[in-house]
């Protein structure tokens, strides 16, 4: 039986898209997934990716087919990844394209310290994040989009509202 770890997550973007990566990964460690499985059981490593300039951090632990994520930093991350800010690290970890990250380290929007190669082993593992939808129920998804779209309008206006009123 799987059981979902009450985490710390900021009401930041990039902490929510990490934290859900997380919860993810904890779901497929014990999922019994052969493939997942053999690319986390003889790695112990520990990836730190957040946000300096927004004070996000969060970390992954691989410690020999087990996974654990944490709010924070890490003491000695392998690798580290800092994004320049929360929605430049959204768009580039929701783009799903290691070319980009690359263009991103040139371009400073992002730096990286630590093992580069873990990089393209957290991109295999990434690949099993994104559950595969089962075709007799895409058009149910198709026929959702509209109402999901107009459910995250209201979000952001109702947002903006309580921002407005707390002066923020």
């Amino acid at each position: 039986m799987f059981t979902i770890p009450v985490l710390d997550v900021k009401t930041n973007a990039l902490d929510a898209l990490l934290a859900g990566v997380g919860y993810r990964l904890s779901m497929l460690a014990g999922s019994g997934d052969d493939e997942f499985s053999d690319l986390i059981a003889d790695r112990d490593v520990t990836i730190q990716i957040g946000s300096e300039a927004d004070g996000v951090a969060r970390y992954f632990e691989f410690n020999n087919g087990k996974f654990s994520q944490h709010s924070g930093k890490a003491d000695e991350p392998d690798l580290s990844i800092d994004f320049q800010d929360s929605m430049t690290g959204v768009k580039l970890l929701t783009g799903g394209n290691v070319a980009s990250l690359m263009t991103a380290i040139q371009d400073k929007e992002m730096s990286m310290e630590g093992d580069y190669s873990l990089l393209m082993w957290f991109n295999q593992l990434a690949k099993h994040i994104v559950p595969t939808i089962p075709e007799e129920y895409k058009p149910y998804i198709q026929q959702a989009k509209p109402y999901a779209y107009k459910a995250g309008e209201l979000g952001r206006k109702a947002f903006g509202f309580v921002k407005h009123k707390l002066g923020r």
